[in-house]
C-alpha cells in the first residue's frame, strides 16, 4: 500500500481545495512544505494575510502557511477579519514549533481561535489533516470568516495511507457589503449570534470526531497526542475542532466516565476548559508533562490517575544538551561579532543568524526580542547603543523601527547584516533595501570578511556620531551561496 506524510496530504488538499493563492514567510516547521505548495514569500506575516484577505475578497480561495510566532505578526487583520466577513474561503495553517528547535518561544497557536473567534481545526493523522483543510475550506465560505488549521513537525512528518484526490470546485464567493449597514457593535453581536453558534454547530457534528468507548476512564485529546493515545485499553475521545470545542459531546463523555485524562500539546488550552470538573487530570494537575508528549507520557499518565503527584525539581534543558550550533565556521560576520564583544554599550539583536551571536565565544549580542525588533530596542537603550539586524529581518518589520529611530532622533548605531537571503530559514532571496536606507540616514558600507581591526575602527567611528546612523556590513552566506 502506497503511504502518503502530513506534507504531502497539504499539498493534495490544496490541489482537491482549487485553492488560487498561497503565501507564506519562511521558519521551522513550515518552510518545507510552503516550496511543496509553491507558495509565495511575503515580508512578513501580515501582508501575507492581507494578501489572502485581498484574493478571498474577489473570490480567490487562499491559503496561508507560518510559523507559530507569526500568528503574532498577522493577529491584526485576523482579528478584524472574523467580524468583516470575507470572500471565498480562507485558510491559515500555523506550524506550532514543539520544543521549540528553531524558534524564540514555545506557543500554542490554538489560543487564537477564541481571540479571534474564529475556528480552529487541530488534526492528528495525515488523513484528519487533509480532511480538516477541505472541511476549513467549506466552513470558511459557509461562515465567511477565516479558518486555522494547526500542524506540528511531527505531524508533517507522520506517515498515512495515500490520501487519493478529490477535486472540488473553489466557491468563487466574492465579499459582500452587507456588514456596512451595521456599526462595529452590530457586527460583533451578529458574530456571535450567527457565526459562532454555526461554528459550534459544526464542531458537534463534524466526522473529525472520533469516539471510542472503553471502560470507565477516558481521555480526551486532540492534535498528534490524539493519535498517540490510541489502543491504550481506555476510552478515547479525539475531538476534531480544537475551537470551538464540542461541549456537548464532552459532556456526554465526562459524565459517562470516572476519571478523565486530557492529553494534548503543548499547552493545557482545552484542560482549562473543563480543569472545574474534579474529574479531569492533565497538564495542570502534573500528571502530564508541558510541551510536546510521547506515547510513554500518556500511560505513565494512566497509571497514576488516581494519585495527585508530587511537584518535582525540574531540570532545565540546556543550548550544550540539545546541541544547537553556533556561527558557521566560515561565516563572513565572524570578524564582525568578535568586535561587538569587545565595544562597552548594549547590543540588541534579531532572530536570525545574529541570535547565534548571544553564544560562546562571541557573546556580542545582548537582547533578542524578536525578528526585526532590533533596531526599536536599541531606540530604548538608556545610553547610546547598537542593533544588529539581517537584511530580510529589517524588511519583515525592522524598517519601521528604523524610520521611528530617524524620526525621534534617536542616538543609535544600525548594522545591517546583508547576505541578500533569509540564511536561517532556507536561504530564500532577501529584499534589497539599501536605497531606501540610504534616502532615510547616513549609511555607509563595510565590505566582508574584513580583519577584527578594520571592523572595530568603523564601529568606533560610527560610535562617535551623533542621532541614527547604518553600517551596511556585506556578506555572502556561505552555507545558501547558490541561491544568491
Amino acid at each position: 500500500m502506497k503511504s502518503m506524510n502530513g506534507q504531502q496530504a497539504v499539498v493534495q488538499a490544496a490541489l482537491d481545495g482549487a485553492v488560487g493563492v498561497r503565501t507564506y514567510v519562511p521558519g521551522y516547521p513550515i518552510t518545507d512544505l510552503a516550496a511543496a505548495l509553491k507558495a509565495e514569500i511575503s515580508v512578513n506575516e501580515k501582508v501575507a494575510l492581507e494578501i489572502a484577505l485581498g484574493a478571498s475578497a474577489t473570490g480567490l480561495r487562499s491559503l496561508v502557511i507560518v510559523k507559530q510566532v507569526g500568528m503574532n505578526i498577522l493577529a491584526d487583520p485576523l482579528v478584524i477579519s472574523a467580524t468583516h466577513t470575507i470572500g471565498s474561503g480562507l485558510v491559515i495553517i500555523a506550524g506550532d514549533d514543539l520544543g521549540p528547535r528553531g524558534s524564540q518561544a514555545e506557543m500554542d497557536s490554538r489560543f487564537y481561535g477564541p481571540l479571534a473567534e474564529i475556528p480552529v481545526l487541530d488534526p492528528s493523522s495525515p488523513a484528519a489533516l487533509h480532511a480538516s483543510i477541505l472541511e476549513s475550506f467549506t466552513l470558511s465560505e459557509w461562515l465567511r470568516i477565516p479558518v486555522i488549521v494547526r500542524v506540528t513537525a511531527r505531524l508533517l512528518d507522520d506517515e498515512g495511507p495515500e490520501i487519493l484526490p478529490r477535486p472540488s470546485k473553489g466557491a468563487g464567493q466574492q465579499f459582500e457589503r452587507e456588514g456596512w449597514d451595521l456599526t462595529m457593535r452590530g457586527q460583533h453581536q451578529r458574530h456571535h449570534d450567527r457565526i459562532l453558534a454555526d461554528a459550534e454547530d459544526a464542531s458537534e457534528s463534524t466526522t473529525l470526531n472520533r469516539l471510542e468507548i472503553s471502560g470507565n476512564v477516558g481521555i480526551i485529546a486532540s492534535g498528534r497526542p490524539a493519535a498517540l493515545a490510541e489502543g491504550l485499553g481506555v476510552s478515547l475521545l479525539s475531538v476534531g475542532y480544537s475551537n470551538p470545542l464540542p461541549e456537548k459531546l464532552l459532556r456526554r463523555f465526562m459524565d459517562g466516565h470516572r476519571l478523565i485524562l486530557v492529553a494534548e500539546e503543548p499547552e493545557p488550552f482545552i484542560e482549562s476548559q473543563l480543569r472545574l470538573s474534579p474529574k479531569v487530570r492533565g497538564k495542570l494537575t502534573g500528571h502530564l508533562p508541558r510541551g510536546p508528549l510521547e506515547r510513554a507520557d500518556i500511560i505513565q499518565a494512566l497509571e497514576s490517575l488516581e494519585e495527585m503527584p508530587q511537584k518535582k525539581p525540574q531540570v532545565y534543558e540546556s543550548v550544550a544538551e540539545r546541541g544547537y550550533s553556533g556561527v558557521c565556521e566560515d561565516c563572513p560576520f565572524i570578524s564582525l561579532f568578535r568586535a561587538l564583544a569587545k565595544v562597552d554599550v548594549p547590543v540588541a539583536g534579531d532572530a536570525g543568524c545574529a541570535i547565534r551571536a548571544t553564544r560562546k565565544p562571541y557573546q556580542s549580542v545582548d537582547v533578542v526580542y524578536g525578528l526585526g525588533s532590533s533596531v526599536g530596542v536599541a531606540s530604548g537603550f538608556a545610553k547610546k547603543g547598537i542593533a544588529v539586524v539581517g537584511d530580510f529581518a529589517l524588511a519583515h518589520s525592522g524598517l519601521q523601527g528604523l524610520i521611528n529611530a530617524v524620526w525621534k532622533k534617536r542616538d543609535v548605531l544600525v548594522i545591517i547584516l546583508k547576505n541578500d537571503v533569509a540564511a536561517m530559514t532556507g536561504g530564500q532571496e532577501a529584499p534589497d533595501l539599501t536605497k531606501l536606507v540610504e534616502a532615510l540616514v547616513p549609511t555607509r558600507y563595510l565590505a566582508l570578511p574584513a580583519s577584527e581591526d578594520e571592523v572595530e575602527a568603523v564601529v568606533s567611528e560610527e560610535m562617535k556620531r551623533s542621532g541614527t546612523s547604518v553600517v551596511v556590513a556585506l556578506g555572502k552566506c556561505t552555507k545558501h551561496v547558490a541561491k544568491i
